[in-house]
């Protein structure tokens, strides 16, 4: 009963608009002091031990790194450079500008790692364009949202960093499965923007004439040996995530300062200010649902929900469909990182125990939790892009909601044949 009262007090935190770190510390701190009018009360020191806890993992060193290499690349005007290339690529087929933000989100999914940055990042370049050349706010604002869940599931991915840290996984081997999932949703949306295309009469560009083209390749195609870097250092038993994270920060440091000559003093202190201001938020994060996660299991919440689902069935394919259209349904009203932090220590013993592959079903969870990204009520990427577009939350999903139901069907895939996730994790790392 006292689980319950607390679940109950963090939704309507949530739900009131408080911080996600303060709603989970809060509700957290609402537990230890009710338990004191049970039988075997928590001790506070709990709170401190766990809050300490959460943050100390030799892993979550990688994201304020990425997060920084992320900044400099904005700084720097890599932005403008992924999609111009993008552009010279895919913009004269059918589809036009739709697939100059697919293909660009996928370019810049190898960089940043975090979907609400690459949408934000391409829906103010490209949202007004496409808006000028007769596309809809709405469609534009939609396939931008769709093709930005690409991005935490390419690497590097700050998501899968975190489930690294949290469930005991190989943050190399989340990085390598990502890629042929990743080229999987690629290709799925771009058939999918090609359809609409036709079935609208959407405009195309230009081809690109050739010279424009080489300029276009050479502008864009060096931000794209971030990722590269990141999965061969891997791959070759060069660095671990974390030194590659940081050797991906002295790279964008070397284009930015040297290459492009668009990175001033100035720039590099605004990108190391907001990368130690998101990591703070991040981190808090991280802390206060670390503690939640350890009382939600001593309160013997993990073992109500397995008991649960196993009540259901004990076919993992119907319990991974169970856990499917719960995450998705969770992730409309709370953020991934909570979800993760308190549902991993529930959801990996389980379906461990039934067979299930932790890297696959890694994979799983962090794309249900993007998608929930896009589905309303409080979608937070339907919310970007609505402020990018200056339209309503509802007008996005009604002008993506072709692509998000392809995402979907990805998901349906990728879940029920584990094969496409481990194919590269298997043949390389293990």
């Amino acid at each position: 009963m006292l689980s319950v009262v607390v679940v109950v007090l963090l939704f309507l935190f949530i739900l009131l608009g408080m911080d996600i770190a303060y709603a989970i510390g809060v509700a957290a701190l609402a537990f230890i002091a009710l338990s004191q009018l049970a039988p075997r009360p928590i001790n506070p020191v709990l709170f401190v031990q766990e809050l300490t806890a959460g943050v100390d993992s030799f892993a979550l060193l990688a994201i304020p790194m990425f997060i920084f290499a992320g900044e400099l690349m904005t700084k720097s005007g890599v932005t403008r450079r992924l999609i111009n290339f993008a552009a010279s690529l895919v913009a004269h087929r059918p589809g036009g500008l739709a697939n100059v933000g697919i293909t660009g989100n996928l370019f810049m999914a190898g960089i940043s790692g975090s979907s609400i940055a690459d949408a934000a990042a391409t829906g103010t370049v490209l949202i007004p364009e496409m808006k000028r050349r007769g596309y809809s706010a709405s469609y534009a604002a939609g396939v931008i949202s769709a093709a930005a869940c690409m991005a935490p599931i390419i690497p590097p991915s700050i998501m899968f960093i975190l489930l690294a840290s949290i469930a005991n996984l190989s943050v190399g081997e989340l990085f390598v499965a990502g890629i042929i999932p990743g080229i999987v949703m690629f290709v799925a949306l771009i058939l999918t923007s090609g359809f609409i295309a036709r079935r609208r009469g959407l405009p195309v560009e230009p081809k690109m004439p050739g010279r424009e083209k080489w300029l276009a390749f050479r502008a864009g195609i060096l931000p794209l040996g971030a990722p590269v870097m990141i999965v061969m250092t891997k791959v070759l038993g060069i660095a671990t995530p974390t030194e590659s994270a940081a050797l991906v920060v002295v790279y964008t440091l070397f284009l930015g300062f040297f290459v492009y000559r668009a990175l001033s003093p100035a720039d590099f202190m605004t990108a190391a200010v907001n990368a130690a201001m998101t990591t703070a938020v991040v981190m808090m994060t991280v802390a206060t649902s670390q503690i939640f996660g350890s009382l939600a299991v001593l309160a013997g919440l993990g073992r109500l929900i397995s008991d649960f689902l196993l009540s259901i069935s004990s076919n993992p394919y119907v319990i991974l469909l169970i856990v499917n259209v719960g995450l998705i349904i969770l992730g409309t009203v709370m953020e991934p990182l909570p979800l993760m932090l308190i549902l991993s220590p529930i959801l990996f013993p389980l379906l461990g125990g039934m067979g299930v592959d932790p890297i696959h079903l890694g994979l799983v969870m962090v794309l249900n939790l993007v998608l929930g990204g896009v589905t309303p009520p409080v979608g937070l990427n339907l919310f970007v892009m609505a402020r990018v577009a200056k339209i309503g939350v509802m007008d996005v999903f009604m002008g993506g909601w072709p692509y998000y139901l392809v995402l979907f069907g990805v998901l349906m895939l990728l879940t029920y044949v584990p094969q496409i996730t481990l194919f590269l994790p298997t043949l390389l790392l293990r």
